[in-house]
């Protein structure tokens, strides 16, 4: 029998069919994601603007000296944050990611302290607010809303917003929260609509604010210094003296926007189950990825079909709003529960509710308890998969298009909560072809390994969270499944191919031999003999050797008991963003 040892550049051959078969799993119980049958008519819905542009009262107000305007740097001198990702996350290892977490009382604070605590919601980086990056010169800048609750009945929530500015620079995190405030005449007061802080947008010197049917506007160039930060002295200005819920700045509204025309009501009665359907802003970012900016923005609905909408931003000027803006296109997405969307130009980034066959899935409260989910969904045909895991309550999403990193964050609670950043192309099939061969039924948690990184014939394959390192890259080769560092072939040990528990191994390569070879069968490679790629007792603990096991029956659409059958047989090699 002719061994041969394959040379690396035969990638070349990759068999590309198979692998463009590979099916992922639905959201969550979902439908595949789907543009609309038929591309929207532009305008289909309009922000229109509510009441005063704000600007010329702000001016006045610092004018007459009843404010202190302040540089918005003052802000980034309050408190220290801890770089690194300081607790769990389940991110994909392949996607290099890296972040940071808040304080120990930014990561504790919850609406069922005494006198209640604040929620992290959107995140924006500074890295949108302008076509080169950055703002003023800084490119480490970052932002998130909150909003404080006294108790997590409708009634005890969004009572106050804030915003966090950061500078995160990788071995340093400073930074600071503003106060969310509307001016009035002599002063300025608490924010007329409850404020959910549900997303924000960096635009330039605008911060966008999105809370149900509400698109709130700030401008950067106006913090305001607080005579007081005693939380009892109220919001607003008494003899003289400013105070803003505690906080040391405040931030004022310039002015607002409504889904539902030229008066807002209650902004937190919005979706697709109120009367009217008005549109809701459950999670906003900026897209510069295309020929203008333009603001993206999702809603939050449980059971998929959220409406996703593209509002182009040529309007805003450094000093000017217009009294509307009308979108340009808008699709439904099936992902279930969104709460961060972001796109990259040829894709759109969603988090929300992981597949219901993954760890942590809770049937009585029909949602994932460990984990959310960053799904992929593609720009131009609507395809859907999910990239990776993410932190439990993943929200707002944001894209530096500059380094091509995606960052996010989560609003756990109980010392759970990180800000964190990935790079979904790190994850791709590199330019020779090599892949990952993953159960990407659990992205980013387990890929094929060699056990110890050995590269000897014999080594055992095992199970292992995805790192990113090559010694996890294989490619699929005329049906031989190549490891990229050894040039070695997976093969049954003792040639065992047709005998279910046999172990997986690595051993020179044989291209005329079927005891190697596999093939693409309902969602995972299995051998000439029905065996499939099958790790022992079905476990995805690390460690855990790679067998041979008989493939089982695919799922039957029309029975719910059947779904996630075989999920553990689904291995095969492609890039997570592929």
């Amino acid at each position: 029998m002719k061994t041969v040892s394959l040379p690396r550049r035969f990638l070349a051959t990759l068999c590309g069919g198979a692998l463009a078969a590979v099916a992922f799993l639905a959201p969550a119980g979902g439908t595949p994601s789907r543009l609309d049958s038929e591309p929207a008519a532009a305008g289909t819905y309009t922000l229109t603007r509510v009441g005063a542009n704000n600007s010329g009262l702000i001016t006045d107000l610092e004018a007459a000296q009843v404010v202190k305007r302040v540089d918005y740097t003052a802000v980034l001198t309050e408190r220290d944050g801890k770089p690194g990702l300081c607790h769990g996350h389940g991110l994909n290892g392949a996607l290099k990611y890296d972040g940071f977490c808040w304080d120990d009382d930014d990561d504790l604070t919850k609406p069922s302290l005494p006198g209640g605590g604040w929620t992290p919601q959107g995140f924006a980086g500074a890295h949108a607010a302008s076509p080169e990056g950055g703002y003023h010169g800084r490119q480490s800048l970052y932002a998130a809303t909150w909003y404080y609750a006294k108790g997590y009945e409708e009634a005890d929530k969004d009572l106050y917003a804030r915003l966090s500015l950061v500078e995160a620079t990788g071995s340093q995190v400073n930074y600071g929260h503003v106060a969310l405030v509307e001016p009035v005449a002599g002063g300025f007061k608490e924010l007329t609509h409850r404020t959910h802080a549900d997303g924000v947008a960096w635009y330039g010197d605008w911060m966008l604010v999105a809370n149900g049917t509400e698109l709130q506007v700030y401008d950067l160039r106006h913090v305001w210094l607080m005579s007081s930060t005693d939380p009892k002295a109220g919001t607003g200005v008494v003899a003289g003296r400013s105070s803003a819920f505690g906080h040391k700045w405040a931030l004022p509204l310039v002015a607002r926007y409504s889904t539902t025309g030229a008066t807002i009501g209650n902004p937190r009665a919005c979706g697709m189950a109120t009367p009217g359907r008005p549109l809701c802003l459950s999670t906003v970012s900026v897209d510069r990825t295309g020929s203008a900016p333009a603001l993206i923005s999702a809603e939050n609905r449980a059971s998929g079909d959220a409406r996703v909408v593209r509002w182009p931003l040529t309007g805003l000027g450094e000093n000017s709003l217009p009294s509307g803006i009308a979108s340009d296109t808008d699709f439904l997405t099936s992902v279930w529960g969104v709460q961060g969307i972001a796109r990259d130009g040829d894709n759109y980034f969603l988090s929300g509710t992981c597949p219901r066959t993954w760890p942590g899935w809770d049937t009585e409260k029909n949602g994932n308890t460990l984990y959310s989910c960053i799904h992929v969904q593609n720009a131009a045909t609507g395809s859907t998969h999910v990239l990776s895991q993410a932190p439990y309550l993943t929200q707002g999403l944001s894209y530096d298009p500059h380094v091509r990193r995606l960052w996010g964050m989560n609003e756990a609670y109980n010392g759970l909560r990180v800000v964190f950043s990935i790079a979904p192309y790190a994850g791709r099939t590199d330019a020779q072809g090599w892949g990952w061969l993953s159960n990407h039924n659990r992205p980013g948690f387990i890929c094929a390994t060699p056990q110890g990184g050995a590269t000897d014939n014999g080594t055992p394959i095992t199970v292992w969270p995805c790192t990113g390192a090559e010694s996890q890259r294989w490619a699929l080769v005329d049906g031989l499944l190549v490891h990229k560092e050894s040039g070695k072939c997976m093969t049954p040990q003792g040639n065992a191919a047709s005998a279910n528990g046999t172990l997986l191994t690595l051993w020179t390569c044989n291209a005329n031999s079927d005891i190697q070879r596999f093939t693409f069968v309902n969602g995972g490679y299995v051998n000439t003999w029905g065996k499939a790629i099958t790790p022992k007792g079905n476990s995805f603990e690390s460690g855990v050797w790679l067998t041979l096991w008989t493939k089982e029956a695919p799922p039957n659409p029309d029975d719910p008991s059947t779904i996630g059958r075989g999920d553990v047989q689904e291995w095969v090699v492609k890039g997570f963003l592929d």
